[in-house]
């Protein structure tokens, strides 16, 4: 037995480093769907985080009707700690998650992250909301700072 492995050595090796080779290839390929099955479920999960956070602040609103046309008071300095700074530091710091998740993470889909724009720019031009931002954006992600400061800038142009 000895002497015909000996003498048909290159052919075992071969055949070994070709078994190794698939069976590589089935971990990767395996591996490979763990990782797309990993990050489709961190996906959902950020996302589901984020949304019970926005219905949070919808509940408050909606428990507080008078809450949200305050962000319309023009006369608002944004210092004012009354419902409306608690909204907007929700706010913001669902708005900073949420585009962390976009860009940083990049665990959420160009698709979700357009209705959060959406909702930005809804939420971020209300005067109080727009002058509690300039007190507040160096505490933010520089990221989120560009953004919000950007989309402020364009509403204040049109």
């Amino acid at each position: 037995m000895l002497d015909w492995l000996d003498t048909h050595s290159g052919s075992v090796v071969a055949a070994a480093t070709f078994v190794l080779v698939v069976v590589t290839a089935y971990y990767a390929w395996t591996t490979r769907a763990l990782v797309r099955e990993t990050h489709t479920s961190l996906q959902a999960g950020a996302r589901a985080t984020l949304q019970a956070r926005m219905d949070r602040i919808s509940e408050i609103c909606i428990r507080e009707p008078n809450l949200f046309p305050l962000l319309d008071d023009e006369t608002a300095t944004g210092e004012e700690q009354d419902g409306r700074f608690h909204l907007a530091n929700m706010f913001l710091g669902v708005l900073e998650e949420a585009h962390m998740q976009h860009t940083l993470e990049r665990s959420m889909s160009d698709d979700d992250w357009t209705a959060w724009e959406a909702t930005a720019e809804i939420f971020l031009p209300r005067p109080y909301i727009a002058r509690y931002w300039q007190r507040v954006a160096r505490t933010f992600e520089p990221g989120c700072q560009q953004f919000v400061n950007e989309l402020l800038r364009t509403k204040a142009a049109q």
